[in-house]
């Protein structure tokens, strides 16, 4: 089903200067999963900005997801960037929520999934397993956005400035194209033994 943001949708027939109209762009839109809907190709921030969904393969889609997602927000916009969680100047909401604990898990994995990246045979930077405890207690929403925001930092860090697959040079790591401070965090969603977060990037067109 394709699903299109409330705040780019005119529901009063008034149009643009009616209180309806103003109203409803005023509200932040809610998370595509909250209806079951797949995730659109574009994305309004709280600024005002668009941001460019990060490709995937076909079959890793929210509707394949066998959890619930795990969705991230400043504010009630969702959408945090990167850059700012690495830097501990956002805050999400509902951050010390311990997402994990109904899980019983001591770890899990998460993975990025970014298009055109080729890791090499020894490692691959897109891929990690970490403990879903900090300091012996349960992992909060704001600890697993910094855990995502550290490993598409450490890709970014791996494949910046080097090839990537045929077709997907818009997406590659660089000064040029894609920096770290153009990402955002959607959410994260659970498909059969791994995380993989829902991305968008700003400046794509």
């Amino acid at each position: 089903m394709t699903y299109t943001q409330p705040n780019q949708t005119i529901v009063n027939s008034g149009g643009a200067g009616s209180s309806g109209h103003y109203v409803w762009n005023a509200n932040p839109p809610p998370h595509p999963s909250m209806m079951l809907a797949e995730m659109p190709l574009y994305w309004t921030l709280k600024d005002g900005r668009t941001a460019k969904r990060v490709p995937r393969l076909q079959q890793i889609t929210p509707s394949q997801q066998t959890l619930h997602s795990i969705t991230f927000s400043a504010n009630g916009w969702h959408g945090v960037r990167v850059k700012d969680i690495l830097n501990r100047t956002v805050v999400v909401d509902c951050s010390t929520d311990t997402i994990f604990a109904p899980h019983g898990w001591r770890a899990t994995t998460l993975a990025l999934n970014w298009p055109g990246y080729l890791p090499n045979r020894s490692s691959d930077a897109s891929r990690r397993r970490f403990s879903t405890h900090m300091n012996g207690n349960p992992m909060t929403r704001q600890e697993f956005a910094q855990e995502i925001a550290d490993l598409i930092q450490d890709l970014y860090n791996c494949a910046k400035d080097k090839p990537v697959a045929y077709g997907s040079e818009d997406w590659a790591f660089s000064r040029n194209k894609v920096r770290l401070s153009d990402v955002f965090i959607l959410s994260a969603h659970y498909y059969r033994n791994v995380w993989i977060p829902e991305l968008y990037v700003i400046n794509m067109e």
